[in-house]
């Protein structure tokens, strides 16, 4: 009786042991994901979305069975991204929250998505589907208040949007009862003010109460990229300051609003090391002053997210410094002192350009015409090149230019010095030296030119 009874216990353990593995086998999440065509998209890299940044976590190759399978149990809640064409940097984001993801992805018609597996994306994915494409069309439509386009056909169909885009919210919020994804749909809800509004009243109500009701202290949505998209919405593209003498000062001014309301100190910081590195290309005042105000101040470890010396080589010289001086020698031999140019007319065109650089080309005669017109005026044109032909030869088209060779391209310390990332590249200088306009492109210098009329 007691060898038949032992064995018997033995028959019920192994049993409880088979039943518990099979428990855990079942137990872990998983993200599985099938992309159509399947033969076009041979790898996946997995990323977290965290503290503003892109966390890398994993990559896979596709299966026998054309899917690309993760194992995601011992992550973080949160939303996630998954990369799968790294050319064109197309993605899928979800939210995991303990539970098995499976996705089947068609790129080629509209990024569609068949959700067959989780509570959580089976009503996120198709509210932040819809949501950003109502979001889309109503920003079309403040585009065209901002240029004085607006219709009363535009007027209604605005606030049709506007409810439609509110119902869309409340019906969500229900759906999602319980669930991770309903913190995120309501930390989503855009801010549209009365569409009547005249312009200016417009704009201010929405940067008055665009961010009202955002937790920025919040753990989850800290694990999103929610939080970062409603700050660069409110920081770049609300009504973006246009007087090129004080916008930094109206971008610092809503940046200091948005971090006032950060508790969070390494969220605090990334935020200001994320617009830090975005201003680089739109205004770098505010990338300078960011870095002196906030990220030399920030612990070692914070500061090892960026490269200060690379941000500020890109930044180059901005709106309000004094231009570095420099010597150069035309093809005559004759030498030439930048900063003795500068002082002789009210104002100094320099540019940075190319013989061999297609924009250059296209670009030299506009800025020869525009100038001709313009007697207050010196033209500093830079060869940036890695030879003298052809630019011995091209250079001499424009004869009222006062023309300099710089070899090595962009190796030359001249490239550095003034953040030339491209030619052309345009600066326009006081008689004092300082730099007070740099145009993009041939057009902003007929805009400038056009706001500044010869006197």
């Amino acid at each position: 009786m007691l060898i038949k009874k032992t064995i018997k216990m033995k028959q019920i353990s192994f049993l409880l042991a088979l039943f518990f593995a099979g428990q855990i086998f079942f137990a872990q999440d998983t993200l599985t994901v099938k992309l159509h065509p399947a033969k076009q998209y041979p790898w996946t890299v997995l990323y977290q979305l965290k503290n503003v940044r892109q966390s890398y976590i994993d990559n896979k190759q596709q299966n026998k069975d054309s899917t690309f399978v993760y194992k995601m149990q011992d992550l973080e809640t949160g939303m996630y991204l998954l990369m799968y064409d790294m050319d064109s940097q197309n993605f899928v984001y979800f939210v995991y929250n303990h539970e098995p993801v499976e996705l089947e992805v068609f790129p080629k018609q509209h990024n569609k998505i068949l959700i067959h597996r989780s509570k959580e994306n089976k009503v996120f994915l198709p509210f932040a589907g819809k949501h950003q494409q109502w979001v889309a069309k109503l920003n079309e439509l403040e585009k065209k208040l901002d240029t004085d386009q607006l219709t009363e056909t535009d007027k209604q169909t605005f606030k049709k949007l506007k409810y439609l885009l509110n119902q869309l919210k409340i019906n969500y919020l229900k759906k999602s009862e319980g669930l991770l994804t309903q913190k995120y749909i309501r930390a989503m809800a855009e801010y549209y003010p009365d569409i009547n509004l005249p312009k200016t009243d417009y704009w201010k109500d929405k940067k008055t109460y665009y961010l009202t009701g955002l937790n920025f202290n919040d753990h989850d949505l800290q694990h999103s990229n929610i939080l970062i998209d409603k700050i660069n919405t409110y920081v770049f593209e609300i009504d973006p300051p246009k007087e090129p003498k004080t916008k930094h000062l109206e971008y610092l001014k809503r940046i200091e609003n948005v971090i006032s309301k950060i508790d969070d100190q390494t969220y605090r910081n990334n935020v200001i090391i994320s617009l830090t590195n975005s201003f680089v290309n739109v205004d770098g005042r505010v990338t300078k002053m960011l870095i002196e105000k906030y990220i030399k101040k920030m612990p070692e470890k914070d500061k090892r997210l960026i490269n200060i010396k690379s941000v500020l080589e890109q930044v180059g010289i901005t709106i309000g410094e004094k231009a570095p001086d420099f010597n150069f020698t035309d093809f005559l031999n004759k030498k030439h002192q930048f900063s003795k140019i500068v002082s002789e007319k009210p104002y100094t065109l320099l540019v940075f350009w190319g013989a061999t650089c297609s924009h250059c080309l296209h670009a030299m005669p506009i800025v020869k015409e525009m100038m001709q017109k313009r007697k207050d005026f010196n033209v500093v044109a830079i060869g940036l090149e890695y030879e003298k032909y052809p630019w011995s030869a091209e250079h001499q088209n424009y004869p009222e230019f006062y023309h300099g060779l710089k070899l090595q391209k962009w190796q030359n310390p001249i490239v550095k010095t003034y953040g030339v990332h491209a030619t052309p590249t345009f600066f326009i200088l006081n008689k004092q030296g300082e730099v007070i306009a740099k145009p993009y492109e041939v057009k902003d210098i007929e805009t400038w030119l056009k706001l500044h009329p010869a006197r």
